[in-house]
């Protein structure tokens, strides 16, 4: 069975798909229905405005008509006879002018009919009878303006040079004086021009307000997100580390929530695994060097006293064959080697029974230059200059003599080794942190690679033809029998550094380390 896909998403994209839509959403909707309404308002309120003009305009042509009759009253005998003569006058010409040059919008106009449906008043046709005209869908919109006398009508209208027709809306009102019905008319699409307009700007506008606000929610869930997911993949990295073997690993605790207690929780469960570990680990070292003791003995014993009988033979031929003699070298070759094997019975029953330390408070600047003396004629140290840089208010350390100069001459005699063409050697005391001393053993030869770093303390791990391996084994176990520490750093071609830290109170250090693990 496929898994879904939601399931096979990370946490923190499942958040943003459950988190953003309830953000964008209600945005959206918001900004949406505000939109609309303003739009709406805006629109109603620029229809009104339009009207109004329309409205006021057309009030505005009978005000004029009503002052220039008021005016001229006196002259006015009959509708039918003088009147002719006084709208012939230049004054009324005048104001025919001031009407039909009054602009509607883009394109309309103010023009006034008769009862008769003749324009007595328009910016063309003045004079032509429009009482059959009919709009595009063949309705008499003028017999319905004379018949209504006042309102607004609305008809589609094309005109020659227009493809397809146009609304036109208009508003009449009636000018009883003269028994003259006054138009006030524009084609729509100008009516509505700035409507329409606002309704696009307000379009743009909340477009890109949702835009700008949805960018901005996005980043806020993707940052929320984050902070809420990071703890956790924090967590879920350091739980692969632990999972790889490396018990150092911890949690980082911050703040008081539930985060954080299962942080707490979980480094706690690490460091009593560590410990368990740890415990597992020298159980099962001491059962190791139990056996390897047992073991050490036996063949002590059983190879020891063949290899006394051969190296007593080799020894006495030795002795009684020349130089030259071609068996000469056989002979040395098999003492040689039969040292070589009994030097190995020897180191494997020196780890298999360090004795504990017997601690005396030892000047450790003076034991080293003792050992740097006696170093430097060995064989393994042709061509390495030692210098030694010793802190002369170095304080004396409890210690056990005999057990750190066996540590000492080791790692000399392995940086002679890692210098077979010379070099040099440089050995520093200093003092260290929490009351311990620092011995550095730092050489200039080939230094090691890294895959080994971490063997290098196994017993028999060894890159000598003709090493033990049980050299570097012996010195650790020393050091930690002094509860102290070594280190080591190596770099292939850049030499190699040895640091030993040891506790300058044995006894002090021991009890305090005893309280802290009853404690804890």
């Amino acid at each position: 069975m496929s898994t879904p896909f939601f399931d096979r998403l990370k946490l923190r994209s499942k958040l943003l798909l459950l988190v953003l839509p309830l953000v964008i959403i209600p945005i959206l909707v918001v900004a949406l229905v505000t939109g609309f309404i303003a739009n709406q308002q805006a629109y109603l309120g620029v229809t009104q405005t339009s009207k109004d003009d329309l409205q006021h305009m057309a009030e505005f042509t009978i005000d004029l008509l009503r002052s220039y009759d008021k005016q001229f009253q006196d002259y006015r005998y009959d509708i039918t006879g003088d009147l002719e003569t006084e709208l012939a006058s230049a004054s009324f010409a005048a104001l025919k002018e001031k009407i039909k040059n009054k602009q509607v919008g883009t394109t309309g106009y103010i023009y006034c009919i008769d009862r008769k449906g003749v324009l007595r008043i328009h910016p063309e046709s003045e004079g032509k009878s429009i009482i059959d005209s009919r709009d595009s869908n063949g309705h008499p919109f003028i017999r319905e303006m004379i018949e209504k006398k006042s309102g607004w009508i609305r008809y589609p209208w094309q005109n020659v040079l227009d493809s397809k027709p146009r609304m036109k809306i208009v508003r009449y009102e009636y000018f009883k004086v003269w028994d003259w019905i006054v138009a006030v008319g524009s084609y729509e699409d100008e009516f509505y021009k700035e409507a329409n307009a606002i309704k696009s700007r307000i379009f743009l506008s909340t477009i890109v307000l949702i835009s700008i606000v949805g960018c901005f929610a996005t980043l806020l869930v993707l940052y929320a997100s984050s902070v809420a997911t990071s703890p956790i993949m924090h967590m879920i990295e350091t739980i692969r580390k632990v999972r790889k073997g490396d018990m150092e690993a911890r949690m980082e605790v911050t703040g008081n929530d539930e985060l954080a207690e299962m942080a707490t929780a979980f480094n706690r469960m690490t460091d009593i695994i560590k410990r368990n570990q740890e415990m597992e680990a020298s159980l099962a070292q001491q059962g190791k060097m139990a056996s390897l003791g047992v073991l050490s003995s036996g063949v002590a014993h059983e190879i020891n006293n063949p290899l006394g009988v051969i190296l007593g033979y080799a020894g006495y031929l030795e002795g009684k064959l020349a130089e030259d003699d071609p068996n000469y070298k056989y002979i040395h070759e098999i003492k040689r080697e039969s040292k070589r094997c009994k030097k190995i019975v020897q180191d494997l029953l020196s780890y298999a029974r360090t004795p504990r330390p017997t601690l005396a408070l030892t000047n450790l600047n003076k034991l080293l230059t003792e050992i740097v003396e006696f170093s430097s004629n060995h064989t393994d140290m042709r061509g390495v200059t030692i210098r030694t840089s010793f802190d002369r208010h170095l304080p004396k350390v409890l210690l056990d003599g005999d057990q750190l100069r066996q540590v000492a001459i080791n790692l000399i005699l392995n940086a002679g080794g890692a210098m077979p063409d010379g070099g040099e050697l440089l050995i520093t005391t200093t003092p260290g942190p929490d009351h311990t001393v620092r011995t550095i053993f730092r050489d200039t030869g080939s230094g090691i690679p890294a895959e080994n770093l971490e063997k290098i303390f196994e017993p028999f791990y060894t890159t000598k033809m003709r090493g033990t391996g049980l050299g570097l084994a012996i010195t650790r176990q020393i050091i930690e029998m002094h509860h102290g520490e070594i280190t080591i750093e190596s770099e292939p071609g850049h030499g190699t550094t040895v640091t030993v830290t040891l506790p300058i109170d044995y006894e002090e250090n021991w009890h305090d380390r005893q309280a802290t693990d009853t404690t804890d």
